[in-house]
């Protein structure tokens, strides 16, 4: 089957990789959509990702989404074979303290997709067909296409940080970076009631995003002659 696999700064290729089987507990998904997440970038430019360098051959990829396939065992709990789903990436460890102490999200020594944290590799979901534990499938709501849903693992990160920072109607909220995270979390503040989401960025293009995302001012953080400029 077809995957992306970058093999160093620069070498990034679409080749025969082999169709995984799933193992008891794992779920065979039909891959139909990734985003493209910066760390795939850095990987590409750069053969890493800080620290996490390239030892081997990669599987890019972790914001995906698919139609579950088959499971490896029939005790495994899951959507239905055939059901549109969204791919949690991570795979925590489930023993150390974060785990036992219900704060999965950030164990200590996660498994994440297409990730050089790791030797071996972790291998990610930019390939035809991916294995993952079934628990990390997310079956998609009526209504959601699979397209739009690739979104679901960065506009969980926006929704999160919105949530921490409260209650937001009727708020004024500042933003600052206008990246495709700071854009969702323009687009949450916004459905959670803030009254006016201003944002900040160093680049004419980015802040022309945040303004499509529904930001109401925005200001050039370089020019700090700026007052920035409503959205019309």
């Amino acid at each position: 089957m077809p995957g992306c696999v970058i093999h160093g700064a620069g070498d990034l290729r679409v080749e025969d990789v082999p169709v995984p089987r799933p193992g008891p507990g794992e779920a065979l998904v039909a891959v139909r959509y990734g985003g493209v997440c910066g760390s795939d970038l850095h990987y590409w430019r750069h053969g890493g990702v800080g620290d996490f360098r390239l030892r081997e051959p990669m599987l890019l990829g972790h914001e995906v989404v698919g139609t579950v396939v088959a499971y490896g065992s029939p005790d495994a709990r899951g959507p239905a074979a055939g059901t549109s789903v969204a791919v949690h990436p991570a795979t925590p460890c489930g023993v150390c303290p974060e785990c036992v102490d219900g704060r999965r999200n950030v164990c200590r020594d996660t498994r994440y997709l297409g990730s050089a944290a790791r030797f071996p590799h972790v291998q990610g979901g930019f390939a035809a067909r991916i294995v993952v534990p079934a628990g990390q499938l997310r079956a998609l709501p009526a209504g959601l296409g699979a397209r739009r849903a690739a979104l679901a693992e960065p506009l969980s990160v926006a929704l999160h940080a919105v949530r921490r920072a409260g209650d937001l109607a009727g708020r004024q909220v500042l933003v600052t970076g206008a990246g495709p995270i700071g854009c969702l979390v323009v687009a949450a503040a916004k459905a959670a009631g803030a009254a006016h989401v201003t944002v900040t960025d160093l680049l004419p293009a980015a802040l022309e995003y945040a303004r499509a995302a529904g930001a109401d001012t925005l200001v050039r953080a370089d020019d700090p002659n700026d007052p920035g400029w409503p959205v019309e």
